[in-house]
């Protein structure tokens, strides 16, 4: 619900009250109305960034005899009346191509003139916030959680690469920890030759005989 500023016995009321969130080149509505059935004059101002009216409509009976429009915004802006509004008098106004600059905040003003006092009164709503950004605030969040998943991701492997490598470590620190170098290996031993015992061949004496028969002295003659 638009939020409600009471001045005497009327009121002017903006929509809409919260913070609106814009990329470039995207637009934006605003709806002023009152419960005057006569203003004489309405404007849409900005506050801080190049302070001053963005459109002003001087109304007589209802109808806009003139309009004054911001240099900035000329070619940006449409206004059309609130079909909404059942008493009092009321503006759509739309804000299109909007650039970072156009960010600021936006309240309607209305103009009355008091015939008893033979015054002007003035009686702004309480403004609406518009910031343009350069990129849709959804999308916006949809890169902040890609970021924070792909630095999730690079902590993670980067964490199992140092486990990967201390593992390497501890399992080299092990492993010279336990190691005993093998002994030289001698080389064998040649074999040694085998005494060969020249064979006795049986010599025979010619002078001598030897017989069973020791009576037998044949061989001595």
């Amino acid at each position: 619900m638009p939020a409600e500023v009471l001045l005497s016995t009327w009121t002017v009321s903006q929509g809409p009250t919260s913070i609106s969130l814009k990329r470039v080149n995207s637009s934006v509505e605003i709806t002023c109305s009152t419960s005057l059935s006569d203003p004489m004059g309405f404007s849409l101002r900005r506050r801080f960034h190049g302070e001053g009216d963005v459109v002003f409509l001087a109304l007589d009976n209802g109808q806009i005899t003139k309009d004054t429009i911001a240099t900035e915004f000329v070619g940006r802006i449409r206004i059309a009346p609130d079909q909404q509004t059942r008493e009092g008098y009321g503006f759509t106004l739309q804000l299109s191509l909007l650039r970072l600059e156009d960010t600021d905040l936006y309240d309607c003003s209305w103009i009355r003139f008091q015939s008893e006092k033979a015054i002007r009164q003035t009686m702004s709503s309480t403004g609406t916030i518009i910031i343009v950004r350069d990129r849709d605030p959804q999308e916006q969040c949809k890169h902040h959680v890609l970021d924070h998943i792909f630095i999730a991701l690079s902590v993670t492997a980067f964490t199992v690469l140092l486990l990967f490598i201390g593992a390497l470590i501890v399992r080299r620190n092990r492993f010279k920890r336990h190691f005993r170098p093998a002994g030289a290996v001698k080389p064998p031993r040649p074999n040694r030759a085998q005494p060969v015992c020249p064979q006795h061949s049986p010599q025979h004496c010619p002078y001598m005989t030897t017989s069973v028969n020791r009576l037998d002295f044949r061989g001595i003659l």
